[in-house]
């Protein structure tokens, strides 16, 4: 079996550095660091982006099998719609007309043993919907989604980066956002409803954030409910068009990308950044790296021993990567459309999402969902298929090598998804997979995480990792550090990183026309 992370597009850019030296360096081509490195480029810095892959986007580089086109990662993106903060971003950058984000038909489907629910879009119409299936928790179903709208409101208001200085006064602009800040999903559920299956169906998008309830900040949970309620979106041509983007933007402004061409050391000087040294021995010096690689193994292995404090790696030692994944790639002649397939949609085989949780820890399907983007683009597959990626979250150990076991773990995917949409094995014209050491391998994210840090309330908003470290010149961006994991927060990450260094080397600080973008003063 061949892994989605070989022949996937063609190298994109140089593999050694035309100069010795640049403002900036940027260590790893994913989507928070391709941000940073466009904003900063536009602001006249010199920048290199050094991407270990043939290609820059991370989790969002898709992958050609033949005439198939797959997404390995990301599926859908909130707020692609003029007026949201994606948007505002491409068209600061000048590259909104180069992503064409389509909305998807509808919210989920969310197939559960005893009911089968699929919300439109809008939060009244989620609400009515979960009204209707539990009516004698009718009041309680609009509290928890008015609580979800107000943490989200209050977590947006809030700068980018707090301090002890000026904690005391985001908690009187944030009360509800500060109450919840170290509550778990579950507590929140059981402290709003009593109905065990209405506290599991209003949850149903716990695998997009990978984990379950009960160590799910519920902030973060509740930030996700209210944004993907005003609409989903998937990126016309796959979400490739996102970090081609942002590569063009990059280099229009005098950017420089090299590939296959890993950072093996982040080098220092007095407690000063002082540039990154690459495959080969080749140096590169610079006043300013930003890593958007795993910030574990940036402290240890890029920055090393002896710069950093003690206490800072033992907390980011103590710190648990989230849940990786397996992914089925798959492509079938069965007509979907017609079998009024959704865009999404999540597959429970227990009641209960804890049940759920202790599967996928010991090596068996669970939080899994099936993802059809020839839906809304069925460039992306011949005429008559249809791409079906079947997702389920996985422990990276399970205490079997993955090669061994990921032959039974695809057939019992399919046997989960074969009553869905029958027929499904005999209508397969392409099978693939990816396992949490595939991850593991393409991103060297450790464990093969799938989120960054684990969406758990002790690392989440102000306890992720920070963008800016106490090596000065040294900052963080991405999915390990704020404001968290999801397509979404990886670019408000770069953009907020990109501001941090403008501000901490005399440069303008971005401001965009949008009120989710504060700037950094």
């Amino acid at each position: 079996m061949s892994d989605p992370d070989s022949a996937t597009q063609p190298a994109a850019g140089r593999e050694q550095p035309r100069s010795d030296a640049y403002d900036v360096v940027v260590v790893g081509g994913g989507i928070g660091g391709l941000t940073a490195a466009a904003l900063l480029a536009q602001q006249g810095r010199s920048v290199l982006v050094a991407e270990q892959a043939d290609g820059p986007g991370g989790y969002a580089r898709a992958f050609k099998r033949g005439p198939y086109t797959f997404d390995p990662a990301i599926h859908v993106i909130p707020q692609g719609q003029r007026d949201a903060l994606a948007y505002a971003l491409f068209e600061y950058l000048g590259i909104a007309d180069r992503i064409d984000l389509v909305p998807v038909h509808s919210l989920y489907r969310a197939v559960f043993p005893d009911v089968v629910v699929e919300p439109e879009f809008g939060l009244e119409r989620i609400i009515a919907l979960h009204q209707e299936l539990f009516p004698g928790e009718a009041d309680a179903v609009e509290r928890f989604a008015r609580l979800c709208a107000a943490v989200h409101l209050e977590a947006h208001n809030l700068p980018p980066r707090l301090g002890l200085d000026n904690l005391d006064e985001a908690a009187k602009l944030a009360p509800t956002l500060f109450k919840y800040l170290r509550a778990n999903t579950a507590e929140v559920l059981d402290e709003s409803f009593t109905d065990p299956r209405l506290k599991n169906v209003i949850t149903a998008l716990w695998p997009y954030l990978g984990s379950p309830p009960s160590r799910l900040s519920f902030v973060t949970f509740g930030t996700l409910f209210n944004v993907i309620a005003d609409g989903a979106f998937y990126s016309k041509g796959s979400f490739q068009a996102i970090p081609d983007a942002m590569l063009a933007a990059f280099e229009r402004e005098g950017g420089e990308l090299v590939v296959n061409s890993r950072v093996t050391r982040i080098l220092t000087e007095d407690g000063q950044v002082a540039g990154v040294e690459l495959d080969g021995d080749t140096r590169v010096r610079a006043g300013t790296v930003i890593s958007n690689v795993d910030v574990r193994q940036t402290f240890e292995e890029l920055v090393g021993d002896g710069v950093l404090p003690a206490r800072l790696l033992n907390r980011t030692r103590r710190m648990t990567p989230s849940l990786s994944a397996v992914v089925l790639f798959t492509a079938t002649t069965l007509d979907l459309d017609k079998m009024g397939a959704a865009h999404e949609m999540f597959l429970y085989t227990r009641p209960d999402h804890e049940d759920t949780y202790r599967d996928i820890l010991e090596g068996r399907p669970g939080a899994m969902w099936a993802s059809v983007p020839t839906l809304v683009d069925p460039s992306l597959a011949p005429p008559g298929e249809h791409l079906l990626i079947l997702n389920s979250l996985a422990a990276y150990d399970i205490g079997k090598p993955w090669e061994d076991e990921i032959g039974r773990f695809e057939e019992r995917l399919l046997d989960a998804f074969e009553p869905q949409f029958p027929g499904l094995r005999d209508s397969l014209t392409f099978r693939e997979s990816a396992t949490p050491v595939t991850l593991e391998r393409y991103t060297l994210n450790r464990n093969g995480a799938a989120y960054g840090w684990e969406n758990t309330p002790t690392q989440t908003g102000g306890r992720r990792s920070p963008h800016v470290t106490p090596v000065r010149g040294l900052l963080l961006a991405g999915h390990w550090t704020q404001p968290g994991s999801t397509s979404l927060r990886v670019l408000v990450s770069g953009l907020h990183t990109a501001q941090m260094v403008l501000a901490m080397t005399g440069g303008p600080s971005i401001r965009i026309d949008h009120p989710d973008f504060p700037p950094v003063d």
